[in-house]
């Protein structure tokens, strides 16, 4: 669990660090004299980031304000910013790398760099796919990380030496510091494969709950398969007890479990919510206990929406399948099942809620980066002044619609309404 103590000492300590190849003032390369960007305040702004599709699934150029339709809570808003962010290191870039190409750009603040956190999911990660991920962590810091880009690594619930930063040597001893934790969410499920079964997390949660009905079916079932064990621990009804007692202790440890992750997402949007423009939260892990938290999952997607923060997750699971009846915490089997299985919902609740997506089904995580490594390169963005004045934490709805044939927008759907800090480009952030 963080202290206070613990976040206090990140968000303070978010700081830049530069590579040999930035000058004294922060800027990559150069002599320190180019001019920086100056930002307008957005904290009265709510700024929503779209990727709009064609019916091929190809991004849309070209497009302007009048394009796109946004409704906050139904009532429609005013767009009174809108600009493309595109970054391609073989362009031309301006004074901050990256391009911002569009005919309103004059009305924009730059948002050239990317940003990107990656979080490894420690108590959800098994050991194959902690090393699965490492392998794709590296290869794009490696391959696919820009020399203007800065990245920051979340591990056991911190981020590695407290700061955002280009150097790749810092990066990787980041990564490779992850280890798998000593309870994992596999681990938790396992006992579920012992008789008396328990099928699903889902099951467990209802029978913690007191499903007396649902428990005595379980341990019937469990006589049947097995009359003499029955029998040797005292019958049905003993049965019945040892089914309770093995689903709240799991549904105890997997909150745990969820409620370390949701705080160390917490505190990567607080930590980045003073950085202007967006940053991406790529969160490596093979889901988590969801029951209990849908709606907190969703004021913890808000928070980061509101921060600029767009999570995208990768299923270190690698190939699975979903042939079979039965869930995957009963196989031990590499391609294991996902079918009754709601580990995914919690990772798929935070990316759709924020603009981003999952990865699924791949062994090469570093294809998976590579994925959304595109997909945060070239965006719009648009803001407004909300018709609501009133900064009162609630949650919002956001809804973006193109008003161009055939055309699709994924966007965050909601955002907190709390005030934000003065904005800060990354690279003017002081070392």
């Amino acid at each position: 669990m963080l202290t206070s103590r613990a976040v206090a000492a990140i968000i303070g300590a978010l700081l830049l660090a530069a590579s040999p190849g930035a000058d004294a003032q922060g800027q990559p390369g150069g002599s320190g004299n180019q001019q920086r960007p100056t930002f307008r305040s957005s904290a009265q702004l709510v700024e929503v980031d779209a990727i709009v599709l064609d019916k091929r699934g190809n991004f849309i150029t070209g497009l302007k304000p009048e394009d796109l339709t946004i409704t906050e809570n139904g009532k429609r808003q005013t767009i009174q910013q809108f600009y493309l962010v595109t970054y391609d290191p073989g362009r031309a870039a301006g004074p901050e790398g990256g391009t911002i190409v569009s005919p309103y750009a004059d009305q924009a603040d730059y948002r050239g760099h990317r940003v990107f956190v990656i979080l490894f999911d420690e108590g959800s990660l098994s050991t194959d796919g902690l090393m699965r991920m490492k392998m794709g962590a590296e290869a794009f810091i490696h391959d696919q990380m820009g020399a203007e880009d800065a990245a920051g690594v979340m591990v056991n619930g911190e981020l590695f030496k407290g700061k955002l930063t280009n150097d790749k040597g810092l990066l990787l001893s980041a990564i490779r510091a992850a280890r798998p934790a000593l309870d994992t969410r596999d681990s938790l499920l396992a006992p579920f494969r012992e008789w008396p079964r328990i099928n699903t997390e889902t099951e467990a949660q209802r029978i913690s709950e007191g499903a007396r009905e649902e428990t005595a079916a379980l341990a019937a079932a469990a006589c049947r398969e097995d009359p003499g064990q029955c029998q040797g621990v005292g019958g049905q009804g003993d049965v019945e007890n040892r089914i309770q007692q093995k689903a709240r202790q799991y549904v105890s440890q997997a909150r745990q479990l969820t409620e370390q992750t949701l705080q160390s997402i917490q505190l990567v949007s607080r930590s980045l919510e003073g950085i202007a423009g967006r940053k991406t939260l790529i969160l490596l892990t093979e889901g988590f206990y969801v029951e209990d938290f849908r709606n907190i999952l969703s004021k913890v997607a808000a928070q980061a929406a509101r921060a600029g923060v767009t999570i995208y997750s990768i299923d270190g699971r690698g190939r699975v399948n979903t042939l079979s009846i039965n869930p995957d915490v009963l196989h031990q089997s590499r391609a294991r099942s996902t079918a009754f299985d709601t580990g995914d919902d919690g990772p798929n609740m935070l990316t759709a809620g924020t603009g981003g997506f999952m990865v699924h089904g791949i062994d090469d995580m570093s294809l998976g980066f590579g994925r959304i490594v595109n997909d945060t390169s070239t965006y719009y963005v648009m803001a407004y002044q909300p018709a609501n004045t009133n900064w009162d934490g609630k949650i919002r709805k956001i809804e973006v619609h193109a008003n161009v044939a055939g055309a699709t927008v994924r966007a965050r759907k909601s955002y907190a309404a709390t005030k934000l800090p003065p904005q800060q480009a990354i690279w003017s952030v002081s070392k």
